[in-house]
């Protein structure tokens, strides 16, 4: 068993996770009043809560059984680098408002869709449309960042390193991709736990993108909390910006603007960067993950927080 889990770690990770995903979301579907949403079903709601920490409980429980203490140092150490150009923090800041808005002015410039707005009514409480208000987004930040912590420890550092030891950036992030919008998948059919509306190929597209972004973004920073801070954006911005359905009576055409500016970047940085390493050094791998040596029970070294 071990050595199966050693040579396949990502796999064992997937068909984990996955199943658990599948389950979760089928059983709290039985649960539901039929013509019914989840909030309407105390139950399955109550369910389908369960879903959102699996990916990082098992991402931590099977380095632990294959590396102990230092599997669990490289899995979190990237969280530590800070210390990058200050480009990349505006990036991280403004990454998917800057797709959307480019995107939408392009539309709007070439006829094929009317300008939404910059924002939401942040304000109104009507329902509807405006449910992503101020209030919404204040009460929901403990579980953007809790989620915004499980999916790039487990999608990123541990799937995407571990596979970037075998394969190029490109596969190694298009596979974490997969995996990823994959685990969305489920609640993406029953109309849970993702905005509605969206196409589910297309849903899959732009997790592809996303992973390639962030794949590009870590391979030129090193930095896991640079990841972090995109995701929390990501998780945001749809709550500010009328990009999703909801906003639109369910025209999903805003959101698959952004899609398509997100997959063209994605695919310019594969271009000038290269498939191999998608950065301008060599790509950080799990067995060499290019970060200072950590060690909680040691006295941290300045001179190897200047040298990241």
């Amino acid at each position: 068993m071990r050595s199966f889990i050693s040579r396949y770690p990502v796999l064992t990770l997937a068909v984990i996770v996955l199943s658990i995903q599948f389950a979760i979301v089928l059983f709290a579907s039985s649960l539901m009043v039929e013509g019914k949403r989840m909030h309407d079903s105390p139950e399955a709601h109550m369910v389908f809560r369960f879903r959102v920490f699996w990916p990082l409980v098992f991402a931590v429980l099977l380095t632990w059984y294959l590396e102990g203490r230092t599997g669990l140092y490289k899995l979190f150490g990237a969280y530590r680098i800070w210390r990058v150009p200050g480009k990349w923090w505006l990036f991280a800041g403004s990454w998917k408002f800057l797709f959307c808005y480019v995107g939408w002015a392009i539309a709007d410039l070439a006829g094929w869709l009317p300008w939404p707005g910059a924002a939401q009514p942040m304000f109104d409480t009507e329902g509807g449309a405006h449910r992503m208000h101020i209030v919404n987004l204040l009460f929901g930040m403990p579980f953007i960042i809790g989620i915004a912590l499980v999916e790039e420890t487990t999608w990123m550092k541990y799937c995407a390193t571990r596979l970037q030891d075998k394969y190029s950036a490109f596969v190694s992030c298009t596979i974490t991709g997969i995996l990823w919008g994959l685990w969305y998948l489920p609640m993406l059919l029953l109309g849970e736990g993702v905005p509605d509306g969206i196409p589910w190929y297309f849903f899959l597209l732009s997790m592809v993108g996303l992973a390639i972004l962030l794949g590009w973004v870590y391979n030129m920073t090193h930095s896991g909390l640079i990841l972090l801070i995109m995701q929390l954006v990501s998780n945001i911005a749809f709550y500010i910006m009328p990009a999703l359905p909801v906003a639109h009576q369910g025209d999903a055409r805003w959101v698959m603007v952004f899609v398509w500016v997100e997959v063209a970047v994605a695919a310019f940085v594969v271009i000038r960067y290269g498939p191999k390493d998608m950065g301008l050094g060599p790509r950080p791998t799990w067995t060499d993950p290019k970060i200072p040596d950590w060690d909680p029970r040691k006295k941290e070294d300045p001179s190897s927080l200047a040298a990241a």
